[in-house]
């Protein structure tokens, strides 16, 4: 039994890409520990901020196309030519077009110079095409490929930040590098499609061809343009209302609870396509599975989140600099954010699985109605309150989330107000009563509670198989 799940292509391609993000990510944080060495906060959050930028006229820029190039090319690979080099035309023009209104915003708003400005549009195009041609390779099901290069320019910048001289180190340079390596690694990625023969087919014409794609993709592109408010434009709200180095502390919390989130989100990569495929076969069990396994996913997460806030200024102050250590409380609430996020992943997963896209799109409507005026007040107050404007909405929007889940699905799910309790201690304990405790008593009370979550886990496993 072992030797098939090991040969299965599935259990294989979802190793590869596991393994591989899980090293790059780990490889990625020992990089920002040297840059963060070297930079002040302030030139840090000059670097995070262009990284940010680019990244946000990316993901508009992608248009929603990822999924359906990934689910086109995975039904029929003969489209594989035509979605990738007429995706490749597509994403430039967008790319283009939004770069021409990001430099009006930077003109009345912003504060880039005209290299870093630059920078962003250089950084959005170079890994426009790095992550079309490995969209390529995820839609053909070889996830080896992309996961080996992913992880081979993870080393090398890796390499380059820890040997190159501290003196030689600045934004500009970071940043030169950095395009350079991307591009290189756009190109290997378009060399190997070519040697394995997967760039197979004929290419349409232009305007039928991205037609046709922008049909289909338009619900994944309306859905990003509502979210951009709290997953893109976070780092604007400060730039606008705060400083560079609060961007700075901002950014890296984000990348610090990073592997934080990789985990909660493994989970739910991982439990969608059997959650997708039992909403088909058996709603009885479906219904029965989440109602009872929810409190679960819960649970290890706000316990994961809570060993992250206990334990976090401890490593922090061992490993940065002493002029970050403001971000000790952004990080410590971030965890929380991420755990709220995570429990509203979930909720999207299962409907999901239930093809209730519609009601993800309206929850998200109301979440950035709600969210947006607040992020943009509260970022006034530097990276701590727009972290703390955050756990504030979100915490807010579970009461509709769970609202309209319970309504959608009509499912009741057990113990939630019991989780909700839980999760309320263990962050409260974990971030206003222990943050002066000594390590040897935060060792015990992890040990405490990760006792009493063992015990609770187990009792109700063995209730489970009785009944």
């Amino acid at each position: 039994m072992i030797e098939k799940i090991i040969k299965n292509k599935v259990f294989q391609n979802f190793s590869f890409l596991t393994i591989g993000s899980i090293l790059s990510q780990l490889i990625g944080l020992l990089t920002v520990l040297k840059i963060t060495k070297i930079l002040h906060p302030d030139d840090y959050g000059l670097y995070t901020f262009i990284l940010a930028q680019g990244t946000l006229l990316l993901t508009i820029g992608d248009l929603g196309i990822r999924n359906i190039i990934i689910r086109s090319i995975a039904r029929d690979p003969l489209q594989s030519k035509d979605l990738v080099y007429n995706g490749a035309i597509l994403r430039t023009m967008a790319l283009l077009i939004l770069g021409s209104f990001y430099l009006l915003y930077n003109h009345f708003l912003g504060n880039l110079s005209n290299q870093e400005f630059i920078f962003v549009l250089l950084f959005a195009f170079v890994s426009c095409f790095g992550k079309l041609f490995e969209t390529a390779f995820l839609g053909h099901q070889k996830m080896l490929p992309p996961s080996i290069i992913n992880l081979v320019f993870s080393i090398l910048w890796f390499l380059f930040v820890f040997l190159l001289p501290a003196h030689f180190i600045s934004i500009a340079s970071l940043f030169y590098s950095f395009l350079f390596l991307n591009l290189l690694k756009s190109l290997v990625f378009i060399n190997i499609l070519k040697k394995q023969n997967l760039i197979l087919g004929k290419m349409r014409g232009f305007l039928p061809s991205s037609i046709a794609t922008l049909k289909e993709s338009w619900p994944y592109l309306a859905l990003v343009l509502v979210m951009l408010p709290y997953t893109k434009l976070t780092n604007n709200f400060l730039d606008i209302n705060s400083n560079r180095e609060q961007i700075g502390y901002f950014n890296l919390s984000e990348r610090l609870t990073g592997p934080i989130s990789f985990v909660m989100d493994f989970g739910l990569v991982a439990i969608f396509p059997n959650l997708s495929a039992l909403w088909f076969s058996n709603k009885d069990k479906f219904k029965k599975f989440i109602i009872t396994g929810f409190q679960y996913y819960m649970l290890l997460g706000m316990v994961l989140c809570f060993l992250f806030t206990l334990f976090s200024k401890d490593f922090f102050i061992i490993i940065f600099p002493e002029s970050y250590l403001p971000a000790v409380t952004v990080c410590q609430l971030m965890v929380w954010y991420l755990f709220l996020t995570s429990v509203d992943s979930l909720i999207g997963t299962v409907l999901g699985a239930t093809n209730n896209e519609k009601t993800i799109l309206r929850l998200g409507i109301v979440h950035s109605i709600l969210s947006t005026p607040v992020l943009f007040f509260s970022s006034q107050f530097g990276a701590f309150g727009l972290t703390a404007g955050m756990v504030l909405s979100f915490t807010v929007f579970q009461f509709y989330l769970w609202y309209v889940l319970k309504k959608t699905l009509s499912i009741k799910i057990e113990k939630k107000n019991l989780m909700w309790v839980i999760a309320g201690i263990l962050f409260g304990f974990s971030y206003f009563l222990a943050r002066d405790f000594g390590f040897v008593y935060k060792l015990i009370i992890s040990t405490i509670v990760l006792s009493l979550t063992g015990i609770y886990l187990y009792r109700n496993f063995i209730t489970f198989r009785s009944a």
